[in-house]
């Protein structure tokens, strides 16, 4: 007797067809399998991880760093709605509006039951980087990965609250910063500016530099008014004596020497933003004055759903630092303008 196997459903997906060019092409979608399911995506957020592989040849990407296939689906900030469950799912159900932690770690380790997949001792697996991303209509989960949102918290919000805005989120508590109190964030891209929305949100004074006269005035329009040109910036001029908190998300060497150089005596600078190469001199820098420097990597899946809760609670107004809602037909021309510098958050939606 002669069997046949039902093709695997497919579905539109973006992918880097070349150098500095992505395409909408048909992806194949499996079967959830036991702990899995499907979900109808609703937004994609594009991130600078993303744009490093955009500008990458395929045989760059294989020998990355952090190396990827190019027929991987990009996008790791992810939110949508849960379409179908595999074998062993009870929780979120079918319908929950949802948000999903981009590493997706064993579930067994110390570090996952702590939440802390990224810290995955047997090794996470990374939606976008060697699992499928979200820029595609439906993709498979893993059904621990997700977090419930909020009727008040919308998809593209959710999708940002799934990378940058709970980073930043992580960051400021982190700092230990406290009402009444000033933080200086160096580089006011997406993170930057959800650091300035949350810190408005918990009551803090913040303070924002970036060397991009579009990132100032954009987040000048955002209501932030203490946006300074980081050329020549005088902390004695905004801060006398510095800032109680200073977070890098630049990830370059010009922001994170700011950082140690604006802040105050037994104060607290939180390294954020990825990138290489920086000297520091132990005695002037932290020892003679008594500050505190933390390096922080993405955040636990509990600190995902405190971040999420708190978003909705105290209405963080992180919804205007989107730009861009783009279609998935639209997405190559998303990519592009994100490449060219264009400010905010751009998200791939299908709203």
């Amino acid at each position: 007797m002669t069997t046949t196997t039902a093709p695997t459903a497919t579905v539109r997906a973006l992918r880097f067809a070349a150098k500095e060019r992505v395409a909408v092409v048909d992806a194949p979608l499996p079967e959830p399998g036991p702990g899995e399911l499907i979900l109808d995506v609703k937004a994609a957020g594009l991130c600078g991880s993303d744009l490093h592989y955009f500008h990458m040849t395929h045989e760059e990407m294989r020998q990355a760093t952090q190396p990827r296939s190019p027929e991987m689906t990009p996008g790791h900030e992810i939110a949508g709605v849960v379409k179908a469950v595999g074998p062993g799912v009870n929780h979120p159900e079918v319908g929950d509006r949802v948000a999903v932690q981009h590493y997706s770690g064993c579930g067994r380790c110390e570090s996952c039951r702590r939440g802390w997949d990224v810290h995955c001792e047997r090794g996470a697996r990374v939606y976008s980087l060697n699992r499928p991303g979200g820029c595609q209509d439906e993709l498979v989960v893993t059904a621990k990965d997700c977090v419930v949102l909020p009727d008040e918290v919308s998809f593209p919000v959710g999708a940002f609250l799934a990378c940058g805005a709970t980073t930043a989120y992580q960051a400021l508590l982190r700092s230990e910063v406290r009402p009444g109190e000033t933080v200086v964030v160096i580089g006011v891209g997406p993170v930057g500016l959800a650091v300035l929305a949350w810190a408005k949100a918990f009551g803090l004074r913040a303070v924002g530099t970036d060397p991009s006269p579009e990132r100032r005035v954009f987040a000048e329009r955002l209501g932030y008014s203490e946006i300074h040109d980081s050329a020549g910036f005088d902390i004695e001029a905004v801060v006398p004596g510095g800032a109680s908190a200073v977070i890098d998300t630049s990830g370059n060497v010009h922001g994170r020497r700011t950082a140690l150089e604006v802040v105050k005596t037994w104060g607290t600078v939180v390294f954020v933003g990825l990138g290489p190469d920086f000297a520091i001199d132990p005695v002037p820098d932290l020892i003679m004055r008594q500050v505190t420097l933390r390096g922080m990597f993405v955040f636990s899946v509990p600190l995902m759903m405190e971040a999420v809760a708190e978003a909705g609670r105290l209405g963080v107004d992180l919804a205007p630092i989107i730009t861009s809602v783009s279609s998935i037909e639209e997405g190559p021309d998303a990519f592009a303008d994100f490449a060219a510098g264009s400010v905010g958050k751009s998200v791939i939606g299908w709203e």
